[in-house]
């Protein structure tokens, strides 16, 4: 794992993720840059990644479970640099959607189906308190650099995301942000509109197609230009560039992006994409959410 050449040392967390295992792909792809390890939870991460990155993934691999602070030690041993990519995953309570197809038919147009979370995957377990096990365990290793990506919405506690399964997932992750922040270690926090393809819809949407767009504090959620979605292979691209950025450090963001066919397709620059903020960062000090108070 450890290189003499000029390289970064990088973990990711949540490798076995969507778009962990973006993230981790693209590092793989720069090995004069990076030298990649992936944090996963079970065997069955391991056997999907193979299938989605080849095999010369699992040397990469690493077992560890950030709800266990003392199985991510290995993990991150001689690691210079973190993508924390690591959430809960709510699961769909699959009796609840005859009822939802009912109500919708009879004209209640916003109703939802349930959601839950697995016994020891919730919010607060995943996002608060193993983000923090991440960070303390960062700190513990001299870690130098942490790119955790979060979501927008975190300042709207009412935001469907904090309905599912009642988790409050939003303002857990807030919560985290704000410990990282406190840490002292270098961040940069990322907060991505509704990742694409967004559910139901399974065709994948091509990165590097579209001109990002970064806003802070919810901006783009509220200002109806429709720029709040984002391609998970941008989110991907977007976190690795920001390793090397010194621009990126220390910074907190919402990122979107245009239709595809507007706009000037991004061209992976971060710093002249930060730049379009002025120097502005998200805020964190109002308004302070009940939910986030817990330890």
């Amino acid at each position: 794992f450890f290189s003499f050449h000029c390289t970064m040392n990088v973990l990711v967390t949540g490798a076995g993720g969507k778009t962990g295992a973006m993230v981790l792909q693209r590092l793989m792809e720069r090995k004069d840059t990076f030298v990649p390890r992936g944090l996963v939870r079970s065997q069955k991460s391991v056997d999907s990644l193979k299938t989605k990155l080849g095999a010369e993934v699992e040397p990469l691999l690493v077992m560890g479970d950030v709800t266990k602070a003392d199985t991510l030690t290995k993990a991150f041993e001689g690691v210079e640099s973190i993508v924390i990519v690591s959430s809960a995953m709510p699961q769909l309570n699959f009796w609840s959607l005859p009822g939802t197809i009912f109500r919708k038919m009879v004209g209640n147009k916003t109703a939802k189906p349930d959601f839950y979370y697995a016994p020891g995957g919730e919010p607060e377990e995943v996002d608060w308190k193993g983000q923090k096990n991440q960070i303390d365990a960062a700190k513990a290793a001299g870690v130098k650099h942490i790119v955790l990506v979060g979501s927008m919405g975190g300042t709207k506690p009412d935001h469907f995301l904090n309905t599912m399964g009642n988790g409050n997932i939003l303002l857990w992750k807030r919560k985290a942000e704000k410990y990282l922040m406190a840490s002292g270690i270098e961040y940069t926090i990322v907060h991505p509109g509704g990742l694409l393809p967004h559910p139901p819809a399974t065709k994948p949407v091509p990165g590097g197609e579209r001109e990002l767009v970064v806003a802070v504090d919810d901006a783009l959620m509220d200002d109806g230009r429709a720029f709040n979605t984002v391609p998970r292979e941008d989110v991907a691209e977007v976190c690795v560039k920001c390793l090397t950025a010194p621009e990126a450090k220390n910074r907190a963001f919402d990122l979107g992006s245009m239709p595809k066919g507007q706009g000037e397709v991004w061209d992976g620059d971060v710093a002249s994409l930060l730049a379009k903020l002025s120097g502005a960062n998200c805020k964190y000090d109002d308004p302070e959410w009940p939910a986030a108070q817990g330890h």
